[in-house]
């Protein structure tokens, strides 16, 4: 059962089910979420990434995409957001509501640099989110950022060689407002905590409540 006692910061509630469902070894890719962004006209468009890392200290998630995609315009037009994270098979859910800001290039370079030369390649061959006109032309991309850095298939797979990150490509921080916990209990009487504190972001920087309100909600 949810208590409102269990934590102080709920995002040490959400650390710890995530790390549950990466151990339980349920399903592939556990630190899946779904982004919400909506553009200037507020059409909303929903996504999966990679959740790449939860700072409890500060209150926000990070993941990784190319800076001229649909979701990065969209983000630019209207920085609020949401994620949901589900484990279904936990009996899991987690929804989020708060403000996107780009990580620090220092962060971006440096994650990068813990990915696959396959991949490293693969987000300087992709204009992410923009027609191509058919799969050998998007092959043909990849091979011109091979021939750029002196790369072959082979050493792709030996993966012996690092490149630079793309100037377009890098992290986004969600800044969480709000975040509701979901449990699964039985007769369908699950159990809800909704966690809220301030949030400002502004030309001055960000400031955040330390303390969170919470509410229990019905099902």
């Amino acid at each position: 059962m949810l208590s409102r006692s269990m934590t102080k910061n709920p995002l040490l509630l959400l650390q710890s089910w995530l790390n549950e469902a990466i151990e339980s070894d349920l399903q592939p890719n556990p630190d899946t979420m779904a982004i919400a962004t909506a553009d200037s006209e507020g059409v909303p468009n929903a996504r999966m990434v990679l959740c790449k890392e939860i700072n409890a200290d500060k209150g926000y998630v990070v993941f990784y995409t190319n800076y001229n995609s649909v979701k990065s315009i969209e983000i630019k037009e209207n920085p609020k957001s949401s994620a949901l994270f589900h484990w279904d098979k936990l009996g899991y859910q987690i929804r989020i509501r708060g403000e996107i800001l780009q990580s620090p290039d220092e962060e971006n370079d440096a994650y990068f640099a813990t990915r696959s030369l396959g991949s490293q390649v693969g987000a300087w061959a992709s204009d992410q989110s923009n027609p191509v006109e058919n799969r050998q032309a998007l092959d043909e991309q990849f091979q011109q950022i091979l021939d750029r850095f002196n790369l072959t298939n082979e050493s792709i797979t030996r993966n012996e060689q690092k490149i630079p990150r793309p100037p377009y490509w890098g992290g986004y921080r969600l800044w969480i407002e709000e975040v509701e916990f979901w449990l699964n209990r039985k007769d369908r009487l699950h159990d809800r905590l909704h966690f809220k504190r301030s949030l400002t972001i502004s030309s001055k920087g960000i400031e955040t409540g330390d303390n969170w309100t919470v509410k229990r909600l019905q099902p």
